[in-house]
């Protein structure tokens, strides 16, 4: 579990170091390009910590250490398909959309409206409506609370589903999915807490005496790496379950 939070923290380190690079040097237009690998470096950052807990590093010659690249990327990508992802990102959103009804009825329950009331006639602008996640409770104080932990628990759902699930590595995984998820999120109601968690991390970085911005692209990685960090989480707590009672099973004594 300590490998995990090691390497989401040095990946969340290497992003801040960029950012503070970038506008040292002035490079910000190469730095936006390369963040989204990030949440990828932070995957390999985990698999090579864990190799480096039971190999020892030797040289190798170059031909060699070419090959092993290769057979080392088909391994980190082994089990993860595009069928794999569209499964999860549906997931993800299938999560979201439902907590959103639940939120929707709750909301026409206590206000004492009704439907088309507050949506109008049912038709394809109401589709769309959901979709872009445009809801009345929006609008209120509690709104940006409502819109985090919807945010959390659908990254938290949906690291649960993959990490139990997964026949690979649950965490290049969640991030991979993770990062389709924000994609499509930041153009629906997800933008307003995006934006918001942007605005907040500046207002404390300013308070700090930092004047450098966190910026919109890390907000969203940070994003993508919760999905890769619950996905980590909850693999790992399957294969620790899954240990333990093979150990309990093993020292079981038969029945006579």
């Amino acid at each position: 579990m300590g490998t995990l939070f090691l390497s989401f923290t040095i990946a969340i380190a290497g992003a801040i170091g960029l950012v503070s690079l970038s506008k040292t040097f002035d490079l910000e237009s190469y730095t936006t390009r390369i963040f989204p690998l990030i949440p990828i470096l932070y995957a390999i950052i985990y698999n090579a910590i864990e190799q480096g807990k039971t190999g020892k590093a030797k040289p190798i010659p170059p031909s060699q250490a070419k090959e092993e690249m290769k057979t080392g990327a088909k391994v980190l990508f082994r089990n993860i398909t595009t069928g794999r992802i569209i499964t999860d990102v549906a997931v993800s959103f299938g999560i979201k959309f439902s907590l959103e009804i639940v939120l929707v009825a709750l909301f026409l329950s206590v206000t004492g409206q009704g439907f088309s009331a507050v949506y109008g006639t049912f038709n394809m602008e109401t589709v769309g409506r959901f979709l872009r996640g445009d809801h009345p409770w929006l609008e209120g104080p509690e709104g940006i609370s409502l819109l985090a932990l919807l945010s959390l628990i659908t990254s938290y759902g949906t690291g649960l589903w993959i990490g139990y699930t997964s026949q690979g590595k649950a965490i290049l995984e969640g991030v991979i999915a993770g990062a389709a998820v924000t994609f499509i999120t930041a153009m629906t109601n997800m933008l307003i807490l995006y934006r918001r968690i942007e605005e907040a991390a500046n207002e404390m970085a300013k308070s700090l005496g930092y004047g450098i911005p966190i910026g919109f692209v890390s907000v969203l990685i940070l994003q993508v790496l919760l999905y890769g960090l619950w996905s980590g989480i909850s693999q790992r707590a399957k294969q620790e379950r899954a240990l333990r009672a093979s150990i309990k099973k093993s020292v079981r004594k038969p029945k006579k």
